[in-house]
């Protein structure tokens, strides 16, 4: 079989799952009770959104240096990790059928670690896609989202140039980590929070080529791309 011309990269929270927020309202409510730190919408998307747990802590620790993340913060926000996949997490519909679409290439390029990765890809039975030789994580590269480290390492790794890549992205940084890649990306506004004009309009300020609210929608356009 011939490689495809088109290699799809996926953020995975918030778009293959709709789990972004999960993650957020965990570091939020560590936060609290660790430190009582209470973050702003404003804080939250700047600190926490979209980003690998070790940007969080580079940005935490630089304004909120008394912040001590030690082993009880991180055992706590593991557990509270597990017990939300094995609760909440769950498949965004229509998104299998692009998986399976075999005119694509597919990779999934993610700030969570490999092992948290790992549980979600096992929880929502997506093994049959994506394994060790196309899932990256931020921990591989030097800098996470908003940087175009993890993109482009993905892309070499995958064997495509950034001009044969697109970008499915939920967040901000995603986005704009796209964007400094040189790869067009398709703004995901399905998850909690963002099916909005708002946040559509935020996107396409970021620099989103697409905006999609559906995975019907993200089919669609793919299918102009090709």
């Amino acid at each position: 079989m011939m490689k495809p011309n088109i290699l799809i990269i996926w953020d995975f929270d918030g778009v293959i799952a709709d789990s972004e927020h999960l993650w957020v309202q965990n570091w939020v409510d560590c936060l609290r009770a660790f430190f009582g730190l209470e973050l702003s919408a404003e804080e939250k998307e700047y600190y926490i959104c979209g980003k690998a747990n070790k940007t969080k802590v580079e940005l935490l620790n630089r304004d909120f240096p008394h912040l001590h993340f030690d082993e009880a913060f991180w055992h706590k926000l593991k557990e509270n990790t597990i017990r939300l996949v094995n609760t909440k997490l769950k498949l965004t519909s229509g998104v299998e059928e692009i998986f399976n679409d075999r005119r694509f290439a597919h990779c999934i390029a993610t700030g969570a670690t490999k092992e948290k990765n790992a549980l979600k890809i096992e929880k929502l039975r997506l093994g049959k896609y994506f394994n060790d030789s196309n899932m990256f994580t931020a921990y591989e590269v030097p800098k996470g989202k908003p940087a175009p480290d993890l993109f482009l390492y993905a892309a070499d790794k995958m064997g495509y140039t950034p001009q044969n890549c697109v970008v499915i992205e939920d967040s901000s940084v995603g986005i704009c980590a796209a964007v400094a890649a040189g790869m067009p990306v398709i703004a995901y506004i399905g998850a909690t929070g963002n099916n909005n004009a708002e946040y559509a309009q935020k996107c396409r300020d970021n620099g989103a080529t697409y905006v999609a609210s559906t995975m019907r929608e993200v089919a669609d356009i793919l299918r102009r791309i090709l």
